[in-house]
């Protein structure tokens, strides 16, 4: 049961993820279009910042736990890749429940209360354009979510490994 669920839960953040990565195609072409016209018709937009700000961010944000289930994170190991396998299984399971659970679980509780606050005032952003802020805002919480629930997935699968079987 568990390992259906890791299964699972591997196959619904990649493929949050790969859709996500689709968010730099309009991107890109936002990007082009603001240097097109600020540099050869001396046109800046008023929204061309604030969406390169939303879709980098929304790629960024929503990429987390595509990323954290191909181990993909930065992590500083200098020290840990001197240990066995078992030792460094050993530890990450340890730090998961040290670190990762207490730290993505206060981002979420912070960023859900963040994107409520949001919804609740019908936000709108300071700017000359003043796009709304709170669909934005809701990707924090339910990217915190989907990276907190790879993290238990990933948990799961290093148990097994230590136990010597294949998730």
């Amino acid at each position: 049961m568990l390992k259906s669920f890791v299964r699972a839960v591997d196959a619904f953040n990649l493929f949050v993820g790969r859709i996500t990565s689709y968010a730099m195609i309009p991107l890109f072409l936002v990007v082009c279009y603001e240097v097109f016209m600020r540099k050869l018709f001396n046109m800046p937009t008023v929204w061309a910042f604030e969406v390169t700000i939303y879709l980098y961010g929304f790629n960024y944000m929503m990429a987390m736990a595509a990323t954290h289930s191909l181990d993909r994170h930065v992590r500083i190991d200098v020290i840990t890749l001197q240990l066995p396998p078992k030792a460094q299984l050993v530890l990450r399971l340890i730090t998961h429940w040290l670190v990762f659970v207490p730290f993505v679980g206060a981002l979420l509780w912070a960023g859900t209360e963040y994107a409520a606050k949001s919804w609740a005032n019908w936000e709108h952003s300071w700017s000359a354009w003043k796009p709304p802020l709170y669909p934005y805002k809701t990707v924090i919480p339910v990217s915190l979510l989907l990276l907190f629930i790879q993290g238990f997935a990933n948990f799961v699968k290093e148990w097994y490994q230590l136990k010597g079987e294949k998730p």
